[in-house]
């Protein structure tokens, strides 16, 4: 019996070993060279389970269906780095042809894209970048140019809590968490540009609620009791706009307090439509997920040279060296939100 069960469990590694070899073998590019015309595309947002990256999603599986390849649509539920890395191992060992991920933590993920990499796996990330020197990663789809996104925010800003064309007294950015790395370069160009064009503009320290709907909601409550004489919130992630409209509209200080940032239009839609928010900023985050399926299916295919492209329903893609650029952002506001439905 024991001999019986040793065998068994030999054959069952043994199968193992075989599947995770159904990828192919790595070509001169270290990229493994898939057996069918279909490649096994891994897609891993930041978490799972929140508006922005549900709607990427969707984006991302019109895709697929479109290409005719297998997507797998997946990630942690919490914003953790250590659960992106294991879930990625596991789709390497899973024979997966392209992985593109969405890192909460740029440094920290960079291993095990390189380990991926090394076992063939072409890589590449999205919505937000690994290190890219340390990841070795091949491409980053980046929703538009850091700053333009950053240059956004400060101008919408001014456009609605401006006095003479400056800004003048507190303002507070709420972030993420603190490793997120586009929303820590857009927040470096942004206090930039405002210690040179605005000195009276006092920034108070930032706030990192994570993607957290009422942690952020309730931090924001705490801080508009803190400072009766605040002017203005800048709310960087999805969740955290929603979340400081909601803190603002309960205690009545839209007139006060002026409010702008990144979310989904339909996160957003009611608190332009009764002033809460005057405007705020984005991107077509469907045509975000659709595009980077895209290139992850050119890139199973070998380099991707830079230049301009059409991919899918998306005309004149730029692809630089190291960047897909989706485009310029979007600026929302009561008289176009209805256009927007994700």
């Amino acid at each position: 019996m024991i001999k019986l069960r040793t065998f068994v469990s030999l054959f069952l590694c043994i199968l193992v070993m075989i599947a995770g070899c159904t990828g192919g073998k790595p070509n001169a590019d270290g990229q493994r060279q898939s057996k069918s015309a279909s490649p096994r595309i891994g897609m891993m947002p930041k978490l799972m389970g929140i508006s922005f990256f549900d709607a990427a999603g969707r984006g991302a599986k019109e895709a697929a269906q479109e290409l005719g390849v297998e997507l797998l649509y997946d990630g942690p539920t919490v914003d953790s780095a250590e659960e992106q890395a294991e879930m990625l191992n596991t789709w390497v060992a899973q024979g997966l042809d392209v992985i593109a991920v969405a890192p909460n933590d740029p440094d920290s993920i960079a291993t095990t894209l390189v380990d991926a990499k090394t076992a063939g796996v072409s890589v590449l990330t999205w919505d937000t970048d690994a290190n890219p020197e340390s990841s070795e990663r091949s491409l980053f789809v980046n929703q538009a140019p850091a700053e333009e996104i950053a240059n956004s925010l400060v101008d919408v800003m001014v456009d609605v809590a401006g006095q003479d064309g400056k800004l003048r007294g507190k303002f507070v950015i709420v972030s993420g968490i603190t490793t997120a790395a586009n929303q820590n370069t857009w927040m470096g160009i942004m206090t930039l540009r405002l210690e040179k064009e605005h000195p009276g503009c006092e920034l108070l320290e930032t706030m990192y609620p994570g993607e957290d709907q009422r942690q952020s909601q309730a931090q924001i409550a705490n801080l508009l009791a803190a400072h009766s004489d605040l002017k203005g919130i800048w709310a960087i992630t999805s969740v955290a706009l929603p979340a400081a409209a909601k803190a603002i509209r309960d205690v009545r200080r839209a007139d006060a307090v002026a409010l702008t940032g990144l979310s989904l239009p339909s996160l957003l839609r009611e608190y332009v439509k009764d002033g809460t928010v005057k405007k705020f900023v984005l991107f077509d985050v469907e045509d975000l997920g659709y595009l980077t399926v895209q290139v992850a299916k050119r890139l199973s295919e070998g380099p991707i040279v830079p230049g301009t492209y059409d991919m899918g329903r998306l005309k004149g893609i730029k692809v630089t060296q190291d960047e897909v650029i989706l485009g310029s952002p979007l600026i929302f506001d009561k008289n176009n939100i209805d256009d927007y439905q994700f």
